[in-house]
């Protein structure tokens, strides 16, 4: 695995980033921000979702980390070197939404080149292809033009590319375009795998209950801002607590639960808002104090579409 001078830092280091693209149009000078003032810091061996709505500018957040296009404004750091720098790309790999090759070259030969561009020994680089080819299915297909290849199978190629020389950094984007169901199910087992090997991973995917599968740390952008890292989500939005009583039972004062908030009350049970499960012991507890009957209790948590939904709608409104 590729070495770096700060094994023990953040693999990722963004500060103050602002991506302005400047055009002219019809003699006029134009300019989008896609990225506005974002800053970030990611540590090691982690599975992080970006997410957010077309536009939001996920694309332009990637090519920056690899070092594909400049900030206007801001630096970024990838595993303690400034990217775009040789010891920054050496550490990461990186597949974009719409991965291409020279069409009348193999599947082997396409991998055998940039083995050789990371600078592998010719029996490593035997060693490491045959392996990725076995991983991700593609062994039958070795031989064949790529130019004959379905999208799945580039997909499935540019991941073996990216993994050449274990990466401590992963940047996909979008990496399950043209999977079939099985594709999907084997990209996923070959991220836990290069994650468990201490490897970060950064997703962008607009197909939210496959991230979900992988992951429960986001980064939400919307109009070039992060919305929201990881699980800072204000209480009550995190989980619905259900608790049913006994027919009968009084209507207790929302005063009882504080510094917790009844959503819905009635004499046949409370919805209340936690932020997690370690929140339920301490709900039950005050209202069995308080003179409840508890007949049951279940937590219904929110997926990442239910979150993403909310968060999109709270900034567009």
């Amino acid at each position: 695995m590729n070495s770096s001078a700060n094994e023990t830092g953040p693999v990722i280091e963004c500060r103050e980033v602002t991506k302005i693209y400047r055009s002219t149009k019809a003699g006029r000078p134009s300019s989008v921000c896609a990225l506005d003032k974002v800053s970030l810091r990611v540590g090691s061996g982690t599975i992080i979702g970006l997410i957010g709505p077309n536009g939001a500018g996920k694309t332009t957040f990637l090519s920056l980390i690899a070092g594909l296009i400049f900030p206007t404004q801001g630096f970024i750091r990838v595993c303690g070197h400034p990217a775009r720098s040789l010891e920054a790309r050496r550490s990461l790999g990186y597949i974009p939404e719409s991965p291409a090759f020279l069409c009348r070259y193999s599947a082997r030969a396409v991998l055998e080149y940039h083995a050789a561009l990371h600078g592998l020994s010719r029996r490593a680089i035997s060693t490491e292809c045959d392996k990725l080819l076995s991983q991700l299915r593609l062994e039958e297909y070795a031989d064949r033009a790529v130019g004959g290849f379905s999208l799945g199978m580039r997909q499935r190629l540019a991941l073996a590319v990216a993994l050449l020389d274990h990466p401590r950094l992963l940047l996909l984007d979008e990496p399950s375009n043209g999977l079939d169901p099985i594709g999907v199910i084997e990209l996923r087992r070959a991220l836990l795998d290069v994650q468990q090997a201490g490897a970060t991973i950064i997703i962008s995917s607009h197909r939210l209950g496959e991230l979900e599968k992988l992951t429960s740390d986001y980064v939400f952008l919307h109009r070039g801002r992060i919305v929201e890292f990881g699980g800072e989500v204000p209480a009550g939005q995190m989980g619905r607590l259900h608790i049913e009583f006994l027919p009968g039972s009084p209507l207790l004062a929302a005063e009882t639960l504080a510094p917790h908030r009844p959503l819905e009350r009635s004499e046949a049970g409370w919805v209340v808002g936690v932020a997690g499960v370690q929140d339920i012991p301490q709900v039950v507890s005050s209202l069995v104090k308080a003179g409840a009957q508890i007949t049951s209790v279940a937590l219904e948590a929110p997926d990442i579409e239910q979150t993403f939904v909310r968060l999109y709608e709270e900034r567009t409104r």
